[in-house]
């Protein structure tokens, strides 16, 4: 009784610092505080210039700041520079050549179809670009829709609101230098540590083992994706990696620690099924649940540490961790050799993911971890994600092949003809809403541009709803605008987070300001709603134009994938073996590559479902394929984890060469893959049985690689 009273306020102390959590992740995080930041900035000249009776240059300047805030992606101080003067000559080029085709339609949608193709084809430089690209479009658009009657001056107003904005943003970063690489590194252990949780169902008899894979799978490509932004914004601030420089040195090794800590918790990888048997009796099972949440939750606190530094106080977390672990080692000394070597083996893993949280709080060195002993000698500057355009390349990116290319000129078409289109509604005045819908929803792949569609409609409804609801409250003016400012800071604060409800929030914002500007907001509603609506239909429809089907890239991805495994293994028999090439920087990159190739194929996979072509797949195949891949990974990272302590002996490399072997010809034969009808392998506890022996040990482990390399090989054999 005393026992399941201290659990439950355990749980109430759990749930109160989850809830904390996430109170500190919105007031002092990143996405918060630029939504505040780019209000203030957007509302105070525009309501300045209005007071002092200058509603044009209220207006121009205002927009400019509004959609150049939008291209503020997280950087340092270099990408946020070279975004600032890309920004704002592009938006004053935009502005001067839409401005100036007023009044000759044909010319105008010239240049709309001329501009959407160029700024669409700026992906091919990066992400960052593109974003800058997709922004220019929005405002040409918004130019046509404001119709300004000088357009040369209206072109200034837009350039002094980008410089306004970019002024404010840049003086942000100087001051606050690693503001953004403290928010990633917050969400790389908030994902990590809602992966860990994860892997706690595992050992839940309850839960359906298809379905653990298939979340975790899932959580790999959040936190891959976290991995990636923190990577890119501190190795590519050249003053952070500088050695001299004592914060980004700090940060540095967080950030190494951060990652090391995922392959920790990768690494917790068994024949679950067989665990789940052997410990069901035990008491064990719900023992190693506890002891993986409260460390889930140990790294939820402290992810918070990152947006405001203060120190965490958690003696009653780990306070049970240390309880739970004394009950489970002796479960493992009183029980038989095979369970208690399992138990053993889950305690080491636990224990590794102890030291590396310890690492990340500082109350540890580095090199209390035998993964980092020599982690000085890293080239750090080779985990950069390589550039996408070259100049010796050009030529590739300007033909049907390119994916770029197509959407391209699928975008610049779908923008012409949607504002041909708006020359023959009856309902013209914002009949710019169109276009921005289209350009806003469109997206090279049909899945993502099927899901945009749904949040963009859903949002528009709810936002509309939410408008006519507040105008049938409030009939003060001034009430009115200052609920407008909150609608727009809900919009900042969720565009980066959740895209819907950001629609949801813009769209109450624009009834609201245009109803006050011009006073019937019937019709302000009913084309906002006709024309989401037409665009989003446009949009859809159009991505059946040069589509970029997910399934005419699979072989590639499903290649990828075995590659990096097998690069990522031989690494490991490198290390095994004692003959490692390339030291720790080869064995790094050959991991994070083996991360980054399999959240590719889960991503696409996604998003393959959604698309009318899906069905000409062998789906369950795919998904076998897919868990098959991602196993055979957590095991490989086990095995690179222990390799830093011991070597193996020739049977064990035998055994690691087979697998090898095994994989290497997958990758060989993955062309020939038949993705319609993928060879029927029936996976049985059996393959499995004759390795359960020794669970949990080195020589288990290679002998289930193997096992499980065994069975990815028979998709890939042709039948006889």
């Amino acid at each position: 009784m005393i026992k399941s009273n201290r659990n439950d306020v355990f749980k109430d102390l759990l749930k109160w610092e989850r809830i904390k959590a996430r109170l500190i992740s919105l007031v002092y995080g990143e996405y918060f505080r630029d939504a505040l930041r780019n209000t203030i900035t957007i509302v105070l000249p525009f309501t300045l210039l209005f007071f002092y009776q200058q509603p044009n240059m209220a207006i121009g300047v205002g927009v400019g700041a509004l959609l150049i805030s939008l291209t503020d992606a997280p950087g340092n101080r270099a990408n946020k520079f070279k975004t600032a003067i890309t920004s704002i000559i592009s938006f004053f080029l935009t502005a001067l050549i839409i401005s100036s085709s007023l009044g000759n339609h044909w010319l105008m949608a010239a240049s709309i179809f001329l501009l959407s193709f160029v700024f669409s084809m700026l992906a091919i430089f990066g992400n960052r670009m593109a974003l800058i690209g997709t922004m220019a479009i929005i405002l040409g658009i918004f130019t046509l829709g404001l119709h300004p009657a000088n357009p040369l001056l209206f072109s200034w107003y837009i350039l002094l609101g980008g410089y306004w904005y970019y002024l404010v943003s840049l003086i942000q970063i100087v001051i606050w230098p690693y503001r953004s690489l403290h928010q990633a590194i917050f969400e790389c252990i908030t994902a990590t540590s809602i992966f860990l949780k994860s892997k706690a169902r595992y050992y839940d008899p309850e839960v359906n083992l298809e379905d653990c894979y298939s979340e975790t799978i899932a959580l790999h490509i959040k936190v891959s994706e976290k991995q990636e932004l923190v990577r890119n914004l501190l190795l590519s601030d050249k003053r952070a990696m500088k050695p001299t420089n004592e914060a980004g040195q700090q940060l540095l090794r967080t950030a190494v620690s951060v990652i090391d800590l995922y392959e920790q918790v990768t690494a917790i990888h068994y024949d679950y099924a067989y665990v789940r048997k052997k410990l069901d009796k035990t008491g064990a099972l719900n023992l190693i649940i506890e002891l993986i949440d409260i460390l889930a939750e140990e790294l939820a606190v402290l992810s918070g540490v990152f947006l405001r530094p203060k120190k965490t106080h958690s003696e009653s977390r780990l306070l049970r961790f240390e309880e739970a672990k004394m009950e489970l080692t002796k479960i493992a000394f009183s029980a038989e050799e095979t369970n208690a070597q399992i138990i053993q083996k889950v305690l080491k893993n636990l224990d590794g993911i102890v030291l590396d949280i310890q690492v990340i709080k500082n109350s540890r060195p580095m090199s209390a971890i035998p993964a980092n002993l020599d982690s000085e000698d890293i080239a750090y500057e080779e985990f950069l994600s390589p550039q996408l355009f070259s100049l010796s390349s050009l030529k590739q990116y300007f033909s049907f092949s390119a994916p770029v290319f197509r959407f391209s000129l699928r975008l610049a078409l779908m923008c012409g003809f949607g504002y041909l289109s708006t020359l023959i509604f009856p309902l013209g005045k914002y009949s710019y809403w169109l276009l921005l819908t289209i350009v806003i929803v469109a997206k090279p792949r049909f899945g993502l541009t099927w899901k945009r569609n749904v949040e963009r409609l859903s949002g528009t409804f709810i936002g509309a709803v939410l408008g006519i609801v507040i105008l049938l409250m409030i009939k003060q003016t001034a009430v009115l605008l200052v609920l407008s400012a909150f609608m727009l800071l809900g919009f900042f604060t969720f565009n980066r987070i959740k895209y819907s409800v950001s629609v949801v929030f813009v769209t109450a914002m624009v009834i609201l300001s245009l109803s006050i500007y011009d006073g019937h907001s019937d019709h302000i509603i009913m084309e906002r709603l006709l024309y989401t609506v037409v665009g989003c239909v446009i949009a859809f429809l159009a991505a059946f134009l040069f589509p970029v089907w997910e399934i005419k890239s699979l072989k590639t991805l499903i290649s990828n994938i075995l590659d990096a495994n097998s690069n990522y293994l031989n690494k490991v028999k490198e290390e095994r073996s004692g003959m490692a090439v390339g030291g720790v920087t080869a064995s790094k990159l050959a991991r994070k590559n083996s991360y980054i190739q399999l959240a590719k194929f889960s991503e696409t996979l996604q998003y393959l479902h959604l698309e009318p072509k899906s069905k000409e797949v062998d789906m369950h195949g795919i998904y076998a394929i897919q868990i098959l891949s991602y196993r055979i990974n957590s095991i490989i990272a086990s095995l690179s984890l222990s390799a830093k302590q011991e070597t193996m002996n020739d049977a064990g490399i035998l055994l690691l060469s087979e697998a090898l072997g095994n994989m290497e010809y997958c990758a060989r034969n993955s062309d020939n893959l038949n993705l319609q009808n993928i060879n029927e392998v029936v996976h049985t506890d059996k393959i499995e049985e004759e390795y359960n022996d020794n669970e949990g040990s080195v020589q288990h482990q290679l002998a289930l690689l193997l096992a499980l390399s065994v069975e990815l090989r028979l998709y890939f054999t042709k039948p006889l």
